[in-house]
């Protein structure tokens, strides 16, 4: 019997000794393959298994289910952003550009838990989660969201949710808004305007206790840069807007409100002009008044306005010191652009502006000015717009300016009263001989701001009476191809050769 277990034992051992001897047989072959494999090949099969090991581990999201994901990812997206978004049970899992969660159809209500709103329409929104736990399915953790190719639909009393909104606290987890529209929408469900949004950040800053926001997009279809923050310690928030094309620069600091009404201290940067404002913003009515260092180059420059919110209409009256109007006016290449801006002619947008200038310099024939600007049911007329001089008062009684195909028109009936017939003989050199009386001169002109091209009509100089009126007219004619008059002599000539050639008084 024991001669058995011995037997048994022994067998027993020479196996386990033959099967490691074997092994090390194997470990010995594949230490020698490995050492004709250079190190490398080594390494970089060593990496190529990590890579697969990590996508395979990167790929774990894609079997959780997708009924109780949806579930879940509603849930953490509204706690964690504050906001109110279905989610469809359209999701999909990718690994590029980081792991995500890609679902399409999304859309945003208000927080009204009685009856939300549909405030908007995501067409692809991305999910960014935290690769910590991918083995627990049940601890979702999302490091940002972004909302793609989404339509937002804001009403005026919608403004409220997002005033609210904005003036708590964001996730410092960064949500992104990218090739979105905002729309917004007067109370009969007409678009007002359209405001594209190529991209926008926003999050909150734990170390300076800030709301941050960063933008791009278009603001009535110019390019725009903007960057916003709260500041919570302070109770202040901080504007930054830049429109490049305009070339264009907007600082805005808010302080907390106070007696129902916001206080904004604004500046303006605009080439060489600097305009700093002090507003007042009600529910529905801004107040503007201009700072004492407003000024463009070294010219002083006032302005108090109001804007009336519901409806719109913006009413704003500018006094400046001193004006060249022929350089900064007639002969303003960045304001002809200005004026070609197509919602300028918006029917919806209804603006006077009264301009008051003081001292009109290099100006043989007026002293001071008020020009008034009215926007008003697609138009722009400058009605009952005066220059003042010793000579004289010209009026222009009516005046539009259009936009017809990207050239700007201006019309205008003028009158101009002579005050002064001496000082008018005078500047115009005329003789005692040709010397009639003159009281009044009206005319019509139509100029193109763009083709530099000027047609005079209708001339009546009274009391007297016109001669020859179809030669003066080929006269007029003439000067519209010619364009005769370059300078102040030129004019000077112009008005001496009609006076004394076509007038009798």
């Amino acid at each position: 019997m024991k001669n058995i277990i011995f037997k048994n034992i022994a067998k027993t051992n020479n196996f386990f000794i033959d099967y490691f001897n074997k092994i090390n047989e194997f470990i010995k072959i594949i230490n020698h393959k490995f050492k004709n494999i250079s190190s490398f090949n080594r390494y970089l099969i060593f990496l190529i298994t990590l890579l697969f090991l990590y996508l395979f581990f990167l790929s774990i999201p894609s079997l959780y289910d997708k009924e109780p994901l949806q579930t879940k990812l509603n849930k953490i997206i509204n706690e964690e952003y504050n906001i109110n978004l279905s989610l469809s049970p359209e999701i999909q899992y990718n690994i590029l550009p980081k792991p995500h969660f890609l679902i399409k159809n999304v859309k945003f209500f208000s927080n009204d838990n009685t009856l939300p709103k549909e405030l908007g329409q995501i067409k692809k929104l991305k999910v960014f989660i935290s690769q910590k736990n991918f083995f627990k399915k049940e601890i979702i953790e999302i490091n940002s969201i972004s909302l793609n190719n989404a339509n937002f639909l804001i009403h005026q009393s919608d403004l409220k949710y997002f005033i609210k909104f904005f003036g708590e606290k964001f996730s410092h987890k960064k949500l992104n808004i990218k090739n979105s529209k905002f729309f917004y929408i007067d109370d009969n469900k007409n678009v007002i305007s359209i405001f594209p949004i190529s991209k926008l950040k926003l999050n909150y800053n734990n170390k300076d206790s800030k709301n941050l926001l960063i933008s791009k997009g278009e603001f009535f279809t110019i390019p725009y840069s903007l960057n916003w923050n709260k500041d919570f310690l302070e109770k202040k928030n901080s504007t930054f807007l830049k429109l490049k094309k305009l070339n264009l620069k907007i600082i805005n600091f808010t302080s907390e409100k106070k007696n129902d009404a916001l206080e904004i201290e604004n500046v303006i940067y605009f080439r060489n002009i600097e305009m700093g404002s002090n507003i007042i913003l009600n529910k529905n009515l801004i107040e503007i008044k201009s700072q004492e260092n407003s000024k463009i180059k070294n010219n002083k420059i006032g302005y108090i306005g109001k804007i009336d919110l519901s409806p719109f209409y913006l009413n704003m009256d500018l006094n400046f010191e001193r004006l060249n109007f022929k350089k900064n006016i007639f002969d303003n290449s960045l304001l002809r652009n200005l004026l070609l801006i197509e919602p300028l002619y918006d029917e919806n947008l209804n603006a006077k502006f009264t301009l008051k200038v003081e001292n009109l310099v290099k100006s043989k024939l007026f002293n001071s000015s008020k020009i008034l600007v009215n926007l008003e049911n697609g138009a722009i007329n400058f009605d009952n717009t005066i220059f003042k001089g010793d000579l004289g008062n010209l009026n222009l009684i009516s005046g539009n300016l259009v936009n017809v195909k990207d050239d700007l028109i201006f019309t205008g009936n003028f009158v101009f009263n002579i005050s002064s017939e001496d000082l008018f003989y005078k500047l115009f050199q005329i003789n005692k001989k040709n010397r009639n009386k003159i009281k009044n001169v009206y005319f019509d002109i139509s100029y193109n701001l763009i083709k530099d091209k000027i047609i005079i009509n209708n001339l009546i100089l009274e009391p007297g009476k016109i001669k020859a009126e179809e030669e003066l007219q080929d006269i007029l004619n003439l000067f519209e191809n010619e364009k005769k008059i370059h300078n102040w002599i030129d004019f000077k000539n112009f008005v001496r050769k009609v006076f004394v050639n076509y007038y009798e008084g």
